[in-house]
């Protein structure tokens, strides 16, 4: 079973996603490798580690609660960012001698499996190349982008001026950067283009979110003709009308503001523009090479370093033969069974009053079934099934109502739901030609489960681990402070 486009759920499992945070922390703050967050849902055995000296008698830092290998390190900061990421069950729920303990064996196994894993050369999938690239580009842009930010504000402070929140700031940026590259505007090209804009649908704000999605993510029509001409003309070069569609394709569809006006069709040029010169000046002050920038990439790296190990020292060992997954199944084959289901008609609508005439078209049988057949031709779907465990609450009060029944309007989270009950499907066994997909899933997560628990006990024992002792019981005696996130901690 591949790790790789798979996801896991079960306990020493998420040993992977830790790694994958801290590489977004890293993008944030610049931090070590050795200093991300920790691992939650483990099990926590109690282990036993070397005197907290280092190698020629000497101390570890007090900011350092362990060394893991040859040199990786597990600082403070990193132990509470690590604490405060995972919530109760995945940790303790209070910080003593003991659980701080285990917590830091679960960051120990984590510094410890990234060690081993690193040390062989792997082959990285097309696709894994390519996120590595994208990496890299977008956090030498981040870079570049954070450096000129800094200067306008520091520009701005010496000029006595005020200052400006992110957005502001950032705009502030746009127009200075665009005022110095002399654009000149098709402004006839332009108008056409905020035309075309204009005219794409408007969502209402009632509708449902998958049709205000449509809505949002739909492109203009631009003419043919129009799509290959240049829309301005910088000191960066010329910027195309296909450029800025690509730009504008490539926006999530809930990020996409409302372009109806040459001036805001100006604005997606400028923002094409800036971003070609901060590249520019990126690459020019080779920030490719920058260490924050190299530090994220190598924590990418260790992070598919990491997959490739555990897939193929605990997944790709695991047997998933009929026979064995027949025994697995034959343990307790009412595990497999279908509890009783209700299905039902449910929809959210914004006001009380709106989900009360709702009731009304829901009473009459015929009415809710022309509503669901008139959505699912608009894809969307408000049919649902319930269990027990899904819905406790709404399951034993449409149970206990029975089939027919409308229930609400009632006041819920985004609104108010109105729910028909259609039907009452029974509980009933499923035999294992039947469930053979979810008997594969849970077999694969159990079992790897434990061959990754014993893949890092084996790995624990042959890792030098030296725990500073002291700093830990003053981490205890501390209690749980806000994290830092400086470079080291």
């Amino acid at each position: 079973m591949s790790l790789r486009g798979r996801s896991r759920r079960t306990g020493s499992l998420l040993l992977l996603a830790p790694l994958a945070a801290s590489l977004l922390a890293a993008a944030a703050t610049g931090a070590r490798a050795g200093h991300s967050s920790g691992s939650a849902g483990m099990k926590m055995p109690a282990r036993h580690s070397s005197p907290g000296l280092l190698p020629r008698s000497r101390p570890l830092p007090d900011s350092v609660l362990a060394v893991v290998g040859e040199a990786r390190t597990i600082g403070i900061g990193a132990f509470r960012r690590s604490w405060a990421q995972a919530t109760p069950p995945a940790r303790p729920d209070s910080l003593t001698a003991t659980t701080a303990r285990r917590f830091l064996d679960l960051l120990v196994d984590k510094e410890a499996l990234a060690e081993r894993a690193t040390r062989e050369r792997w082959a990285w999938t097309s696709l894994e190349s390519a996120q590595v690239e994208n990496l890299r580009d977008r956090m030498m842009m981040r870079t570049a982008l954070d450096s000129a930010l800094a200067r306008v504000a520091e520009t701005r402070a010496a000029r006595g001026e005020p200052a400006l929140g992110p957005e502001p700031l950032g705009v502030a940026l746009r127009e200075s950067t665009v005022a110095g590259l002399e654009v000149t505007y098709d402004e006839a090209l332009i108008a056409r283009l905020a035309s075309a804009f204009a005219a794409l649908p408007r969502a209402s704000a009632d509708s449902s979110l998958g049709s205000q999605l449509r809505a949002s993510g739909t492109m203009p029509a631009i003419d043919a003709a129009d799509s290959a001409r240049v829309a301005a003309q910088s000191g960066v070069g010329s910027y195309t009308v296909v450029e800025m569609l690509d730009a504008w394709k490539k926006l999530s569809p809930l990020f996409r503001p409302r372009v109806e006006t040459p001036e805001q069709v100006r604005d997606l040029v400028k923002n094409g523009l800036f971003e070609r010169a901060l590249r520019r000046d990126a690459e020019r002050h080779h920030l490719d090479r920058h260490p924050r920038v190299l530090e994220t990439v190598e924590r990418q790296r260790e992070y598919l370093a990491v997959q490739a190990f555990v897939n193929r020292e605990v997944y790709a060992r695991i047997p998933t033969d009929s026979l064995t997954l027949r025994r697995y199944y034959d343990r307790d084959p009412g595990v497999w069974s279908e509890p009783t289901r209700l299905r039902m008609v449910r929809l959210l609508l914004p006001g009380r009053g709106e989900a009360a005439r709702m009731v009304v078209r829901l009473r009459d049988e015929a009415e809710a079934e022309t509503l669901v057949a008139r959505a699912l031709r608009q894809r969307v779907d408000y049919t649902a099934e319930i269990t027990a465990d899904s819905d406790s609450a709404l399951f034993a009060t449409a149970l206990r109502s029975g089939t027919g029944t409308v229930l609400g309007p009632d006041s819920v989270i985004g609104g108010w739901q109105v729910v028909r009950v259609s039907a009452v499907l029974p509980a009933h066994g499923r035999a294992f030609e039947e469930v053979r997909g979810r008997v594969l899933g849970a077999w694969s997560d159990e079992e790897g489960e434990r061959r990754l628990q014993a893949l890092l006990l084996t790995l624990r024992r042959h890792t030098r681990l030296v725990v500073n002792e002291a700093a830990l019981a003053r981490l205890v005696k501390d209690g749980i402070a806000p994290a830092t996130t400086g470079r080291g901690s």
